[in-house]
C-alpha cells in the first residue's frame, strides 16, 4: 500500500491534462508551449522538495542531537563522584567555567581523562564512602530510569547503550563492594559506556 497517494494522483492528472493539451492543440503547440512548461515546473518542484527534505533532515539531526547530549548531560553527576574517590593530589580540577554535566555532554577531553585515571590509579575510599555513594545513585537512577524510552528516539544502538549504562548504575548502586578494587572496575565500564554512548553516530 502506498505511504503518500497524493503523489501518483497528482502524477496520473498530470498526465491527463498534458494528453488532453496534445489532443486539443495544433500541431507544434504541445512541443513548443507544454513541453518548456512542465520541465520548468518539474524542475522547481525538485528543488523545493529538496530544499524542504535537508531542512527537515537538518532539524531532525539537531533535535536528536540535543536528546543525545541531555541523555549524556543527566550522567555528569557520576564523573564529579568518580573524581572524588581518586586520591586528592590525582583528582582532575576542571576550570571555574567548566563542569562535569558540560564534559559529559560533549565527550570532552577531561571525561576521557577521568577514565584514564581512574584505570590507572587505586581508588581512595572507604566502606562508608561506598555506602554514600550508593545512597546517592538510588536518589538518581529511577530518574535516569525514566528516560530509556527517550534514548529510543535516537536509535536501537542508542537504546542499547543507555541500557547498559543504567544496568551498570544498578549494579554499582545495589552491589556489594569488598574493597575500592571492585568499585574501580565498575567505575571504569561506567565511563567506557559513556564514551561509547556518546562516540555512536545520530
Amino acid at each position: 500500500m502506498l505511504k503518500n497517494p497524493i503523489i501518483p494522483l497528482f502524477a496520473f492528472l498530470l498526465g491527463i491534462l498534458a494528453f488532453w493539451f496534445a489532443m486539443a492543440s495544433e500541431e507544434g503547440d504541445f512541443v513548443g508551449n507544454l513541453v518548456p512548461e512542465l520541465i520548468g515546473f518539474c524542475l522547481e518542484g525538485i528543488f523545493f522538495v529538496g530544499i524542504f527534505t535537508w531542512l527537515q533532515e537538518r532539524k531532525d539531526r539537531e533535535r536528536k542531537s540535543e536528546i543525545k547530549q541531555s541523555l549524556a548531560g543527566a550522567m555528569g553527576f557520576t564523573c564529579q563522584v568518580i573524581n572524588s574517590c581518586l586520591p586528592k593530589d590525582n583528582q582532575i580540577q576542571l576550570p571555574a567555567s567548566d563542569n562535569w554535566t558540560r564534559q559529559a555532554r560533549t565527550n570532552g577531553r577531561h571525561l576521557k581523562e577521568l577514565l584514564v585515571r581512574v584505570s590507572n590509579t587505586h581508588l581512595s575510599v572507604s566502606q562508608e564512602q561506598i555506602g554514600a555513594i550508593q545512597q546517592l545513585l538510588l536518589t538518581r537512577v529511577s530518574t535516569l530510569d525514566s528516560l530509556l524510552s527517550v534514548s529510543a528516539q535516537l536509535s536501537h544502538t542508542h537504546l542499547s547503550a543507555y541500557n547498559m549504562i543504567l544496568t551498570e548504575l544498578h549494579k554499582i548502586s545495589k552491589h556489594h563492594y569488598f574493597d575500592a578494587v571492585e568499585l574501580k572496575s565498575s567505575f571504569t565500564n561506567l565511563l567506557r559506556l559513556l564514551v561509547s554512548f556518546n562516540n555512536e553516530a545520530i
